[in-house]
Parts: structure tokens; sequence; C-alpha cells
């Protein structure tokens, strides 16, 4: 059995962070959740969701005077997975119909206070969506990657029952054989893998194991999504390991293959780093899975971008090892007909967002270096936020060893990029890759580091939500900076005063105070 290799799980690691969460399919709205993704959605151009104007206090206080749930979004103008969301999900005539239901409310990470309530509701990706009951308890969060008829069927058992999920997984730990067929359906398509605030600490992979067994009784789907999440879970444990039979008869129903899609193609490796077998058994079961999910890629069930990543399993299994084999001609062949048809039926720049960034990652894994940059390069000329692709073609630049042009790649990307959050996010890459990539020239690492001070940019929210952690993780690295190369006058001096200026206009008792303080003693 090949091993993976140490590089290549670095790499995908930041293709995933540079993506966000995968995209979601295009689908037709389905009867039940275990018919996900059976027909395509055919969007009502006319029909729009009715977002709240006012602001998330007041959309809270109307859900509560009217007894309505809250469908909150929280998102990015420049997020692939987010425009994902919006060219199908949000398009979706049964969706927007029963968001009529609910008080809709659209949260985008640059607008004013966005990274407060994004503290308050712990968000840690782009998108986010969350259903509150109109005493605003979460009742759950909608994982990004499943089906249109996922998304309607679990708002409609939000809309059915308001209880909690933090409650319902209380209920799992104790008694899980006393959980209906709804409650197991708004588990089976919970945001696990973005968010586990609902989860006990130190909770056991375990559980959803159980619940796969569980939900056996009542639906094979529902069974199929929790006995993958043991697996991705199950993956960080040495000592455990899983029967892969039910995995096998996953890949074996098309049914349940294309309502797991965003488990098979996301996580190939946590997935098979956690099962048990022989080293023949287990390479015979990844390459059936690379080549049933990839012989499915062109399905009209599937996106164009989620298409596109039925390549996902086939290319990471084969760059597994450390004596990786040239790609067949006609896998090559293959993926550039898929990228360049991708390419040319997407039109409109919030569409292509998604699907370039997919095509351009597929590429990148399938080793079409200058395919991947030629798409790049092209669409930086189309996008509206630029910074984007910039940010890409800067970690492609990195893996080709030209060190010179990814560093100007950073630099653009952060001078072109727009919004109070994305600035801090995009000046933190930039600040971070520095670090890493010129560690010898203080010079440019001290310019780099005080960017962010030049007045260019808001710093009203610096000190909460994403901003305040991309502010301490470069923090983290300009300190890490000084201690190896000793500079006569420390990095993490200059950029502390310029903390500190900003810490006096934060009040005394809010969080913000007490973040910005722990900058100031971070290497005491």
């Amino acid at each position: 059995m090949k091993t993976i290799s140490a590089s290549l799980a670095i790499a995908l690691f930041i293709l995933l962070s540079l993506s966000g969460c995968e995209q979601t399919a295009t689908s037709e709205q389905a009867t039940s959740a275990e018919a996900v993704e059976l027909i395509p959605v055919k969007a009502v151009e006319e029909a729009k969701i009715e977002w709240f104007e006012g602001s998330v206090d007041e959309a809270f206080a109307l859900a509560k005077a009217e007894n309505k749930p809250v469908f909150l979004y929280w998102g990015a103008v420049w997020c692939p997975p987010c425009i994902e969301i919006k060219q199908t999900v949000f398009k979706s005539q049964q969706f927007i119909a029963q968001t009529k239901l609910f008080v809709p409310v659209y949260l985008d990470g640059d607008t004013e206070r966005a990274q407060i309530y994004g503290e308050k509701f712990v968000t840690k990706v782009y998108p986010t969506m969350i259903v509150f009951n109109p005493a605003g308890e979460e009742i759950t969060r909608l994982h990004a990657g499943i089906g249109i008829s996922a998304y309607n069927t679990v708002l409609q058992l939000s809309l059915d029952s308001m209880r909690p999920t933090s409650d319902l997984v209380e209920t799992a730990l104790e008694d899980p054989s006393s959980l209906t067929e709804s409650d197991l359906q708004r588990l089976a398509y919970y945001s696990w893998y973005d968010n586990e605030i609902a989860l006990p600490e130190d909770t056991s992979p375990e559980l959803f194991n159980t619940l796969s067994q569980v939900a056996a009784e009542h639906s094979p789907t529902l069974s199929a999504r929790f006995y993958l999440q043991y697996l991705v879970m199950l993956s960080g444990e040495e000592s455990t390991k899983a029967d892969p039979a039910q995995l096998r008869a996953i890949l074996e129903s098309p049914e349940l293959m294309f309502a797991c899609w965003d488990y098979l193609t996301s996580y190939p490796q946590p997935i098979m780093a956690a099962l048990d077998g022989s080293e023949a058994e287990l390479e015979s079961l990844q390459n059936d899975w690379a080549t049933v999910v990839k012989e499915s890629r062109h399905d009209e069930r599937l996106s164009t971008a989620k298409q596109m990543n039925g390549w996902s399993p086939y290319l990471v299994f084969h760059s597994q090892g450390d004596e990786v084999q040239p790609l067949p001609e006609d896998v090559i062949a293959a993926v550039r007909e898929d990228g360049k048809a991708a390419d040319e039926k997407t039109s409109g720049t919030h569409s292509r967002q998604s699907v370039i960034n997919t095509v351009s990652g597929i590429y990148m894994k399938a080793g079409l270096t200058e395919d991947a940059r030629a798409l790049l390069l092209a669409e930086i000329e189309k996008s509206n936020t630029p910074y984007y692709f910039m940010s890409v073609l800067a970690y492609l630049e990195e893996e080709q060893g030209d060190i010179a042009l990814a560093l100007e790649w950073r630099k653009k990307a952060y001078e072109a990029s727009e919004g109070a959050a994305t600035r801090i996010r995009w000046w933190a890459r930039y600040v971070q890759s520095v670090v890493r990539m010129a560690p010898e020239n203080s010079e440019f690492v001290q310019q780099a580091a005080m960017a962010i001070f030049d007045g260019s940019q808001s710093l009203d929210d610096a000190f909460i939500g994403f901003n305040f952690r991309n502010i301490e993780k470069t923090a983290m690295a300009l300190e890490k900076w000084d201690e190896e190369n000793q500079p006569e006058e420390p990095v993490l001096n200059g950029f502390k005063e310029g903390i500190a200026g900003l810490c006096d206009k934060q009040s005394a008792d809010s969080p913000e105070w007490a973040n910005c303080q722990s900058l100031l003693v971070a290497d005491e």
C-alpha cells in the first residue's frame, strides 16, 4: 500500500485552506434527504431571497416577536464555495420559498461589526450557515457540500422541531436509539467538519459509528454519512481501525455515492488512513474508489465545480508514495478536456469564481502547472476579486520554487484586496509568506509587518473574530522570526508599538481589549 507523502499532505491542506469549504452540487428538490441530487435544479431568476435589511440584533428581535427561526448566512465576496452556494442553493425555487418562513440574514465578513457577530456565533470558515430558533438557540449548521434537496429537508426539519443540536448530541451520547429519523437527518447533515461546538470536548469517534448503526434502521443514506464522519474523526487515532465493508457498499451504490459526494471527494486520505485490512485489500479499495467517482463525474446531478472535483480521489491516490509515476496520457488529456469544458461553459464572474478555483486546483493536483498558471493569469483579468487568484498563483509559484515571483504575487494580492476583514486576511498571508520564504531579508520583513498600520485599511474590528486570529498568527510568526534571526531591532517591537496604539482605542471591558493586550505580552 502506498503511503501519503508529507509534501503532498501539506499541499492538499493549503489548497483546502484556499478553497474554504467544498462546493455544493446543483440539484432539483427531492422528497427526502435520501433522494439527494437526482434532478438538476432550474433556477428561477425572478425569485430571490428577501434578506432582512436591518441589523443582526434587529433580526433576532423580529424572529422572537414573530416566533420565526433565523437563517443566518455568513460569507465573503471572494470565497469560491460561497459563490457556489449563491449560484445553486440560493437560486433554488423551493429554498427561496422556505426562507419566507424564516428571518433570513446575510452577513458579509467585511461589513461593520460582522467579525463581532462571527465571534459570537463561533464561525470558523466561509461560508457558514446557521439556523436559530426564535429564542436565539442554534438549531443546526448546514454543511456547505451537501445537495440542494438536503438543504431543503434540513430547513423543513428546523421548522418542524426547534430543538437545538446540542440537545440532540446529548441524547445521542446517552440514548441514541431514542433519536427519531428527523433527529438523525439533522445530525447527518450537520456541518461537523468546520465546527464542533455541538460536541463535548474529547468526544469519541465511536459516537458516529453508533449513530451509523442506529440510522441503518431508518435510512441507508444517513447511515452512510455517519459512517464516513466516523472514519474522518477516526483517522487521527493510532490504535483503532475500521472495517472497510461499509465504504465499499457506499461506492457500489450510485445513490449513496452521490449522497456522500462531499466526503468522498474531500477526505480520501483521512478516510483511507482509518481503515483496517491488508495492503492488497486497501489498495484495491482505493483503486475502486478512484475509478467509480471519476467515472461518475459527468453526472448532471452535480454542479460544474463538483463534476471537476470527481478527479480528486484519483489524483490524490495516484500521487501517494515516494516514487510517483507520471499520469497516463489519456488521463492528462481527459483532465484538460474537462477543465476546458468547465471554463468555456461557465459565464459570469460570480459563477467563475468557484469553477475556476476548482479547475486550477485539479490542474495542480494533476501536475499541469502551466495549464493552471495560464488559467489563473487569464482569470485575474476577468475576476471582480482578482486578489484571490493572485494568492493561488503565489502558492503555485512557491511550490515550483520561484520564491521571488511567489512573494510578488502575495504582495500584489494584498495590495489589490478590498474590504476591512479581507485586507487583514491577505496582509497576514503576505507577512507570513515573507517570513517563511525570505527570512534573510530583514527590511522586507519589517516593511511587510508594518504595512497594516499605513492607514490604507480599517482596523476598527481588528481584535475580534477572523481579524484577531489572523493578526495573532502573524504576531507569532514575527516572534519566531525575531528569535531565529536575532536582528538589532526586533520586528516585533515596532509591531507591538502599532498594536499598543490600537489597544488604547478599545473599551477596557471588551473582548477586543483583552485580545489586543494578549498580543502585547505574546513573547513573555
